[in-house]
């Protein structure tokens, strides 16, 4: 049936249709050439089952979780792939039924989710996983999917196994967490922060060691009305909190069992904040405001001078969470039905005093991006020069149709694109002994409409070219996040 559609009409419809296979492939099979020295393996995360039976989750952000694993070897590329056996997907299987989400919710009894939410506090370890399908990190020496829920799932890196809950052995406590924690390359070190709920709703900003199970806090800002945050920003020396005015409502998710999305509420009359925290301090040292805008991602930041340079790819509203519903998801084959966003740079003055003071933004590139990536290892919290993301095409104007590679310093950029297909998040690897900030390749799984397959694409970073390609057995349906290491 999929296949009578048009090439359009098919790759949106493939874009977010479940995938039920799980293989294991040792060798797949390679068009061009892959890098020999590409040591390591490629782990990638999103939602890839959307229904059961009669059931069927209302929006993307709910699809169950599948981790993949591309290892490289020698020029040859092996693949796993493996739902996340999650509570959610146990649920699912077992009964029919769906679970809660990030749009979706069943009823529950206003007792069991006070008694839940009391047991959460008390640091009681209810084992109950939750549908991580957002992230993947290494921390204390496991592999672990995340959400925005603070409790990530643990997962065997070979077998892609499902091993449980991770709990940390602390006592902070939060509702909502977030998927992007930053990490610190001299401290070797995570930063993150939950967002408690309560007559004082705070932001518990913590820190924790990359081989430790142990956070400590950094600061605790109470807050009036928390915002929805779904990444931040770290310099070498602070913290930014950008308060975008998507205020999150608080008793309706306690007392109404209210799924998240329902609780959200956006009040551009309240602008977009940002909140300055000393990273060793906890100090917050300045406030600044600038016109409501939404950002899922934020790219980079930096200290430049006596000024935070915060690079973000934002729009004038959140269109991006409130327009990926899967019914019009697989219907939109114009770009104006799923619009991306600007690459843009805020410039905070360190020199201004504590109080609020107004911001703007300049446009770094015109094109509209999403999922944008930098060499990490070298450019991360530091003055950079190319960046790298899934953007739109003129010529294939429907959903993400290329990916583009972004000279910040000269406002230019160089895409890659070929008809029919739907690439995903962009991810850098740099070449050993490299000297060059964009010596190295690009890893992106990208989703070939006319074959009704997805494929690994690995292009040359510098030029931009097609080195290889290594096609799948299946389709791969729109990702979020993933994380490569060498190997392990």
């Amino acid at each position: 049936m999929l296949s009578t559609m048009s090439s359009a009409q098919l790759g949106v419809e493939l874009a977010f249709t479940s995938l039920n296979s799980e293989v294991e492939i040792d060798d797949l099979p390679i068009e061009g050439n892959i890098p020999r020295w590409l040591k390591g393996s490629l782990f990638r995360n999103g939602p890839a089952k959307f229904e059961t039976g009669q059931a069927s989750y209302n929006h993307w952000f709910d699809g169950l979780a599948m981790v993949h694993r591309y290892s490289f070897r020698d020029g040859q590329i092996a693949y796993r792939n493996r739902f996340l056996r999650t509570s959610p997907y146990t649920q699912m299987m077992s009964t029919g039924q769906l679970s809660s989400g990030f749009e979706t919710v069943q009823p529950t009894s206003l007792g069991k989710r006070i008694l839940k939410m009391s047991l959460e506090m008390l640091g009681q370890k209810t084992g109950q996983t939750y549908n991580t399908n957002v992230n993947v990190i290494c921390l204390a020496d496991q592999f672990m999917a995340l959400t925005e829920q603070p409790v990530p799932t643990v997962f065997d890196p070979i077998t892609l196994e499902t091993r449980g809950a991770f709990y940390f052995d602390d006592t902070l406590f939060g509702h909502l967490s977030c998927g992007h924690p930053q990490y610190d390359d001299q401290q070797q070190e995570y930063i993150n922060y939950v967002t408690c709920f309560g007559p004082i709703n705070t932001y518990n900003l913590y820190r924790v060691k990359a081989t430790s199970r142990q956070r400590s806090l950094i600061a605790r800002i109470p807050v009036r009305s928390p915002c929805y945050m779904h990444s931040f920003a770290a310099t070498e020396n602070f913290i930014i909190l950008v308060e975008f005015p998507l205020v999150v409502k608080s008793l309706p998710a306690i007392f109404g069992g209210k799924a998240p999305m329902q609780c959200l509420s956006w009040e551009p009359r309240r602008g977009t904040n940002f909140r300055v925290i000393h990273k060793h301090s906890g100090d917050q040292v300045a406030r600044f405001q600038s016109e409501a805008c939404f950002a899922f991602h934020h790219i980079n930041a930096y200290e430049e001078g006596n000024e935070i340079v915060v690079d973000l790819a934002a729009s004038d509203q959140p269109d991006l969470m409130y327009k990926s519903y899967l019914k019009p998801l697989k219907s939109a084959t114009r770009s104006k039905d799923h619009p991306l966003a600007e690459y843009r740079r805020y410039r905070l003055p360190l020199q201004k005093p504590s109080c609020k003071a107004e911001v703007g933004y300049e446009l770094l590139s015109e094109q509209l991006i999403e999922m944008v990536c930098i060499n990490q290892g070298r450019c991360r919290s530091r003055d950079y020069r190319y960046a790298y993301a899934v953007s739109h095409n003129r010529n294939w104007p429907t959903l993400v149709g290329q990916l583009v590679k972004i000279d910040v310093k000269n406002c230019s950029d160089q895409a890659w694109f070929e008809p029919n297909t739907y690439p995903g998040e962009p991810l850098f690897v740099a070449a050993p002994n490299g000297t060059a900030e964009d010596d190295g390749v690009i890893l992106s799984v990208v989703l070939d409409a006319a074959k009704e397959r997805s494929f690994l694409l690995v292009l040359h970073a510098q030029s931009f070219k097609e080195l290889g390609r290594a096609y799948l057995p299946h389709h791969v349906p729109l990702e979020f996040h993933g994380l490569f290491v060498e190997e392990i």
